[in-house]
């Protein structure tokens, strides 16, 4: 990788929930299929967002805490920039920047701290959504749940380095995944413990942690083994603002002028975005939407001599 400070493996699980949100959005997907996925790449976009947010925020200083701020309100315009072009696109962009504004003074609690805001966060989430028979495109309480878990999972799989318990948290998460996945397809669940997407619940955010760790914690050993073969990945990842905005921008006019769903081209485009991101990361490195908003951070909130 040119930037070799960069995390392989986060890289590879973000560019993992774009490829899934472009197959949610793009292609024409059998029922269960879209059972299965429908709302997990938007919630591992944003878990991972947590990890992102903890990694910015290893030395929490007055000024890294206003540049989290701006992060947040800059990400927020964005996505509300690209509403008016989104067509059937649920841009996830909007609750992401506000989310971050909201747990921006979170990263430097102890984990405990973190684990019991993630406990009222879910409970409230669970309270708040839990009447609602409609499925809410990106509930906000269950998103702040996810930023959360997202820290809890940097200090597990990325602070840590016990092997063992790493591997013991994603064996648990497993069994939650696998039990979720079965109770996704039950239609008469309880309304607090609903498992599918878009209900913001106790069942769809435990079942969204539990594949997120598995996901982060398979990357990060596929970063750390063969990071040479997942380049392409690592690359979307590495860029991944600039790729969702660019799949956003693209999908509109295809779905208003080619087709609406069609696996095909969904997986044309991702293969396009894979080599797009492979050649622009290898010869110019720094996304330009990443690059953009590093400058536009910079500028908002100058760094000072004393913080």
């Amino acid at each position: 990788m040119k930037t070799t400070s960069r995390i392989i493996g986060l890289d590879i699980a973000r560019s993992l929930a774009i490829i899934g949100m472009i197959v949610l959005h793009m292609a024409s997907l059998v029922w269960h299929t879209k059972v299965i996925l429908n709302g997990l790449p938007a919630a591992l976009f944003a878990i991972l967002a947590g990890v992102t947010l903890m990694i910015i925020a290893r030395v929490f200083t007055v000024t890294g805490f206003l540049r989290i701020i701006a992060r947040g309100c800059i990400i927020t315009l964005i996505g509300l920039a690209l509403l008016p072009v989104g067509g059937e696109i649920q841009v996830v962009l909007v609750v992401i920047g506000i989310t971050m504004i909201f747990v921006s003074w979170v990263p430097p609690l102890r984990w405990w701290w973190k684990l019991l805001l993630l406990v009222a966060a879910t409970a409230t989430a669970t309270i708040k959504y839990a009447p609602l028979t409609l499925p809410q495109a990106y509930p906000l309480l269950a998103y702040t749940a996810y930023f959360l878990a997202g820290m809890l999972l940097y200090e597990a799989y990325i602070r840590s380095s016990r092997a063992v318990a790493q591997w013991a948290s994603t064996g648990i998460a497993a069994l939650i995944a696998a039990a979720g996945f079965y109770f996704r397809f039950i239609p008469d669940m309880p309304g607090w413990l609903r498992f599918t997407g878009h209900t913001g619940v106790l069942g769809e955010i435990a079942l969204s942690i539990a594949v997120a760790a598995i996901v982060l914690h398979l990357c990060l050993l596929i970063g750390r083994t063969v990071p040479k073969l997942a380049y392409p990945f690592a690359a979307l990842g590495a860029m991944s603002l600039s790729i969702y905005i660019l799949h956003v921008l693209t999908a509109y006019y295809w779905q208003s002028h080619v087709s609406l769903h069609n696996t095909g081209w969904a997986c044309a485009f991702i293969a396009l975005f894979l080599v797009l991101a492979t050649f622009w990361h290898r010869l110019i490195g720094k996304g330009p939407a990443e690059w953009a908003v590093a400058k536009a951070i910079t500028i908002a909130v100058p760094a000072g001599k004393k913080d």
